[in-house]
């Protein structure tokens, strides 16, 4: 498997959006040691605090065409979360992993940022359950490797992911001091159009041993 190091130059650059969303319970204590540990990660950028007012409003402005998913919806279920831009595309990654295992972070998100352009691909990440079983690695892996805009498809086993990601974080302050090995995971990674023509990659959340899909830079992947 051929993955960039952080001492080269991606085939592609592209920057990754992060977002982290904090427990409903996040004391203001809690949340200001989140922001500033998310500000301390390299190459992190464009740091804001999303309220829950204004995930309320921007969930409702990408559902105006379906009023009814909204229905029993109200601002104050909705979570606040920290955003952000990751820079450099080889170590998003383990930015994700560190950020995920803060104090008052319930979940984190990471996607391709939006650009202008748009990139014409994507990069896939279908990252496995830790206790996913052989059998359930290979229906995944059929299931990918059927889709019809999948190219370059790689699966990654969790201590191999752990020692790239190590790799890539070297010289990136202390960013590879606080990746454990227990943040990583076996996953299947792949390149498509960022409009594909075939099936799409819900289907794949639905398979037993898959934990999450991220869409992310092809040069991620």
């Amino acid at each position: 498997m051929t993955l960039s190091a952080c001492t080269s130059e991606p085939e592609e650059s592209g920057h990754a959006a992060l977002a982290l969303f904090l427990d409903s319970d996040v004391t203001a204590a809690t949340k200001g040691a989140v922001e500033q540990r998310l500000r301390s990660m390299p190459s992190v950028e464009d740091v804001a605090l999303e309220t829950r007012e204004q995930a309320y409003e921007s969930l409702k402005e990408s559902l105006k065409d379906s009023p009814d998913l909204l229905a029993d919806l109200r601002p104050e279920v909705m979570p606040e979360s920290f955003r952000a831009t990751v820079t450099d595309a080889s170590i998003a990654e383990a930015v994700e992993l560190v950020m995920a295992e803060v104090d008052g972070v319930e979940d984190v998100a990471l996607r391709t940022a939006q650009t202008d352009p748009l990139p014409s691909r994507i990069g896939v990440i279908v990252r496995l359950e830790s206790t996913v079983t052989g059998e359930q690695r290979a229906t995944v892996e059929k299931a990918v490797r059927a889709l019809p805009d999948a190219e370059s498809v790689e699966f990654e086993e969790r201590d191999a992911a752990y020692e790239r990601l190590r790799e890539q974080c070297r010289g990136k302050g202390d960013l590879v001091t606080q990746l454990g090995p227990q943040m990583t995971r076996a996953s299947l990674r792949f390149q498509m159009p960022l409009d594909p023509k075939g099936p799409g990659l819900a289907e794949l959340l639905k398979l037993d041993g898959v934990d999450v899909v991220r869409l992310v830079p092809v040069a991620m992947v």
